[in-house]
C-alpha cells in the first residue's frame, strides 16, 4: 500500500512539472515601453524698458494736527461742535465761564481810565508850575537890573532868586509826577490787555482747519490752564515717513547711474536727486501701488550713524481720505529713467546655493538648464541681467515634469508686460496671446504658479524673496 501511495505522489509531481513547462512555453515576453515626453508650456523672454525702484516700509502721519487747549481756568459752559466734523481756523469750539474774567477786565479798564485822568490832572498842574517859573524868572531879572542901578535892595534880589529857584524845583517835581502817571497808565493798559486776553480765552477757538476729535471734557467739567480739550487733524495731505539703509541707497544710486547713460541724460546732483521725486504708496491690503505722491524731505543730517539709515518723507494728496494717519505702508521710489530689461515670470526660476536657474527647450525639444543672474523681482516678474537671450524658449509651466536632457512636448505662449502697471505693483505675468499674434498652441492664461521641483544638480527650487532694492 505504501508503494501504491509513493507511485501516485511521483505521478502527480511529474504531471505538475509537465503542466508548468507547457504554460511557460506559451507566456508572452515582458517589454518596457517608455512614457511619452511630458507636456510643458514655453515662452520667449519679454524685452521692455523697466524703471528701477527702491522699496521700503514706513508709517503715515497727518500733515497738520494741533491740540485744542484751555488757556484759562474755569468750568466749561458750552461745546460748539460734534465729534468728527470739519472745523475752520478760529471757529469757536468751547465756552468757559467768563464772569470772573469779565469782572477783571472791567476793573482793568477802570484803572486805565483813572490813570489817564491822573495824567491830565498832573499835566495841568505842570502847566501852572511852568507859568510860575516864567513869572519868577522875569521877577528875578527885574530885581537884578534894579540892583545894578542901585535902585533895589539886596534883600529884594535874594527873595526873587529864592522864588525862581523854588519855581524851577516845583516844575521838575510836577514833570516827574506826569512821568510817573504815564508809567501807571502803561501798567494799567498792560493789565487791561492781559484781562482782555483772558476774557477772549474763555472762548476756545480752533487752531487750524481740519476734522476735530471727540471732546476729552464735558459740559460742567472744570479745566485748568493748559488742559487738552480735543485735537484738530488736517489730513488733506498725508506724510509717509520711512528710512532706507545706506546699502540700499548706494545700490539705487548705482542703478540710476546705469540708467542715465542708456537714456543719454546726466544724473541730478544735490537735493534735486530726491526732492519732488515721484513716489508710489501701497497699504497692507492694496493690490499694487494705487497712491501717487512726491518726496518732500530728506534728512539733512545724512546717514544716521546708530542705524545706518537715511530718513525720508513723502507727501500724498488725501482729498478722499483713503489714507489715515498711523498706517503701516510700503513706499516705492522709481528712478528717473527706465532701463532696457529682459523679463521672465518669476515662477520659471529655480534657486539653490549656487545661484538661479531656468529650464529652456532647444530646437530638438530637449530640456536645457541655464544659469541666470537675476537683478530684481517685482510683481511676479524676474529681471534677468545675464544668462538668457531673446530667443530662448523658457519653460514657464510644467517645471515639475521637465528634466535636463529629456525631451518634452512644448506648447508656446506669448508673454506681455505693462511697464507702468509693473511700476505700480500690478502687471502680473500674462500669458494670454495678444490679438493678431499667431502661435502654434491655443492661448490660455497662467493663473497659478506650478510647484517648482528642481532639476538634477545643481539647481533646486526655493521661494523667491520679496525685492527691496533696485536692479544694478
Amino acid at each position: 500500500m505504501n508503494k501504491t501511495k509513493l507511485f501516485l505522489n511521483a505521478s502527480s509531481l511529474v504531471l505538475l512539472g509537465f503542466v508548468s513547462w507547457m504554460t511557460g512555453c506559451t507566456r508572452q515576453e515582458n517589454k518596457y515601453d517608455p512614457p511619452p515626453p511630458p507636456a510643458v508650456t514655453t515662452a520667449l523672454p519679454v524685452r521692455s524698458k523697466i524703471t528701477p525702484f527702491l522699496e521700503q516700509t514706513g508709517r503715515t502721519e497727518a500733515s497738520e494736527d494741533a491740540d485744542v487747549r484751555a488757556r484759562v481756568r474755569g468750568f466749561i459752559q458750552q461745546i460748539e461742535f460734534e465729534p468728527g466734523e470739519k472745523v475752520e481756523k478760529d471757529e469757536i469750539l468751547y465756552k468757559i465761564e467768563p464772569d470772573q474774567y469779565e469782572a477783571i477786565l472791567k476793573s482793568a479798564v477802570a484803572k486805565v481810565a483813572a490813570a489817564k485822568a491822573d495824567i491830565e490832572v498832573k499835566t495841568a498842574r505842570t502847566n501852572t508850575l511852568r507859568a510860575e517859573v516864567t513869572r519868577a524868572t522875569k521877577e528875578l531879572k527885574r530885581e537884578k537890573d534894579l540892583q545894578e542901578q542901585n535902585a533895589s535892595s539886596d534883600a529884594s534880589y535874594q527873595n526873587a532868586l529864592a522864588a525862581s529857584t523854588a519855581a524851577d524845583a516845583n516844575l521838575k517835581s510836577g514833570e516827574a509826577d506826569v512821568v510817573a502817571a504815564e508809567a501807571n497808565l502803561g501798567s494799567a493798559e498792560a493789565e487791561q490787555d492781559q484781562a482782555q486776553l483772558n476774557f477772549d480765552y474763555t472762548k476756545v477757538r480752533a487752531p487750524i482747519d481740519g476734522a476735530i476729535t471727540k471732546t476729552y471734557y464735558k459740559i460742567g467739567n472744570l479745566v485748568e490752564n493748559g488742559d487738552r480739550l480735543a485735537t484738530v487733524v488736517n489730513d488733506n495731505i498725508i506724510f509717509a515717513n520711512f528710512s532706507i539703509s545706506d546699502r540700499s541707497l548706494l545700490e539705487f544710486m548705482k542703478a540710476r547711474q546705469l540708467a542715465a547713460p542708456e537714456n543719454q541724460s546726466e544724473p541730478k546732483t544735490g537735493d534735486d536727486r530726491w526732492r519732488g521725486k515721484k513716489v508710489f504708496l501701497r497699504r497692507e491690503t492694496d493690490e499694487g501701488f494705487p497712491f501717487e505722491g512726491q518726496l518732500d524731505y530728506v534728512d539733512q543730517s545724512g546717514i544716521e550713524s546708530d542705524t545706518g539709515t537715511l530718513g525720508l518723507r513723502a507727501s500724498f494728496k488725501n482729498d478722499d481720505r483713503q489714507l489715515l494717519p498711523g498706517l503701516f505702508v510700503t513706499v516705492r521710489i522709481p528712478a528717473e529713467e527706465s532701463v532696457e530689461s529682459l523679463l521672465i515670470p518669476e515662477a520659471a526660476l529655480t534657486r539653490n546655493d549656487q545661484g538661479s536657474f531656468v529650464l529652456t527647450v532647444n530646437s530638438n525639444n530637449e530640456v536645457v538648464q541655464k544659469k541666470v543672474t537675476v537683478g530684481q523681482t517685482v510683481s511676479g516678474w524676474a529681471i534677468i541681467q545675464s544668462g538668457l537671450s531673446d530667443d530662448d524658449r523658457v519653460i514657464i509651466n510644467g517645471l515639475q515634469r521637465a528634466r535636463a536632457g529629456a525631451k518634452v512636448v512644448p506648447t508656446p505662449k506669448t508673454l506681455s508686460v505693462d511697464a507702468e502697471a509693473l511700476l505700480r505693483g500690478r502687471g502680473q505675468p500674462n500669458t494670454e496671446t495678444p490679438p493678431n499674434t499667431e502661435t502654434p498652441a491655443t492661448a490660455s492664461s497662467a493663473t497659478s504658479s506650478p510647484t517648482k521641483t528642481a532639476p538634477p544638480a545643481p539647481a533646486t527650487s526655493e521661494t523667491t524673496p520679496s525685492p527691496t532694492t533696485s536692479a544694478t
